[in-house]
């Protein structure tokens, strides 16, 4: 008995700060909790105004166009590999209330491009920069997610983390004297928003040597779930890295670009199909049944991502910077390796040389 009352106090103390901190942390960064700072119908108009969107025919990103749409943005280009799945997603944008009539294709572009494939990157960002008079939002969804195969870029990079990373920077990197140019001529703000996710935080460690590995190098099993967690974290370093040197750039136009990057959450998308293959057929249709009820929705993951392309919150006072965002619009902290500005410069300047060497003078080397 003389011992049971400390023990018991302090057990009682742990539970306390188990509830009051470690449970909504986790519960933050998994997409078990969600906050709703901010409703789809919050979102201001987007008349007039040009969006790039990579991905934005499946999924998640099928629902981002259908909110761009819905609040009258004039033009949205659709970055994706399948133009098939671009005509099925035209259909479902048809149907939707509010987005477009059937006869009207203006509004949409559909531009053919492989992420993983800088040549391929370029051209697109070519053919974007010969349609439009301006652009004023790029979104940076499109991803591979989580593959049980191993494969390599045509660059001989990782074929995940050239998708979701490489391909990316490239594009923004093309495209932002574009942005620079229409936040002076429409005295606007411009936005560029990164698609993240809570697994980044498997990756504690990022070896650069290891992004053109011939081969696995961890257990199959574990492999490529890893690769994606990896993926992710590349694209907050490159989110953090890209806010620094605008913010460090002499060029005022560049203080008027706002980056920022969120996790959508969980959401039982085509994507979840994926853990049948790593945790058997019966377990796996488990796990997507639990996402598809204590998930998120595809709206909820939109919001998130229409509150950074769009809300006066990001811009307004010193502005919203190289921020991470859990559901809904909720600003959360990410691992301390996503945090680590050395190891994000590092990793700018080592894809910058993998478009160097792809692109030779077709490339603005961006090395600072």
């Amino acid at each position: 008995m003389t011992y049971q009352l400390p023990i018991t106090a302090h057990l009682l103390r742990l539970l306390k700060k188990i509830k009051t901190h470690l449970l909504p942390t986790f519960g933050e960064m998994t997409g078990l909790f969600t906050y709703r700072k901010f409703s789809l119908s919050d979102t201001p108009p987007l008349t007039g105004k040009v969006a790039v969107l990579t991905g934005g025919q499946t999924g998640i990103g099928r629902e981002i166009t259908t909110q761009l749409l819905v609040h009258g943005i004039r033009k949205i280009f659709i970055l994706g590999r399948s133009k098939q799945k671009f005509s099925e997603a035209l259909e479902y944008w048809r149907s939707r209330r509010y987005t477009i009539e059937y006869d009207d294709k203006s509004r949409l572009s559909f531009v053919q491009c492989d992420l993983a494939d800088i040549r391929s990157v370029k051209d697109s960002a070519d053919q974007i920069m010969k349609a439009t008079d301006r652009l004023d939002i790029v979104i940076c969804n499109a991803g591979l997610g989580i593959a049980n195969q191993y494969k390599l870029s045509p660059q001989g990079i990782e074929a995940t983390f050239a998708t979701d990373v490489v391909g990316h920077q490239v594009l923004v990197t093309l495209l932002l004297p574009f942005l620079k140019k229409t936040a002076v001529d429409y005295k606007t703000d411009t936005r560029i928003i990164v698609t993240s996710s809570s697994l980044h935080s498997l990756c504690r460690h990022l070896d650069l040597n290891l992004l053109k590995s011939p081969t696995p190098t961890r257990p199959a099993y574990y492999d490529g779930i890893w690769r994606y967690g990896r993926s992710k974290l590349g694209s907050l370093l490159f989110t953090r890295e890209l806010s620094r040197r605008l913010l460090a750039d002499p060029d005022p136009a560049s203080k008027n670009i706002y980056v920022n990057a969120f996790f959508p959450g969980n959401i039982a998308t085509e994507q979840a199909d994926v853990w049948k293959k790593y945790l058997g057929g019966l377990l796996g249709w488990l796990v997507k049944k639990f996402l598809s009820v204590f998930g998120q929705s595809t709206e909820d993951a939109a919001a998130s991502a229409m509150y950074l392309a769009a809300s006066k919150d990001i811009s307004d006072g010193a502005g919203t910077r190289g921020q991470y965002f859990v559901p809904i619009a909720k600003k959360r902290r990410t691992s301390s390796t996503a945090e680590d500005m050395i190891l994000a410069r590092s990793l700018w300047n080592w894809i910058d040389r993998q478009a160097t060497e792809t692109l030779g003078d077709e490339w603005p080397d961006s090395r600072q």
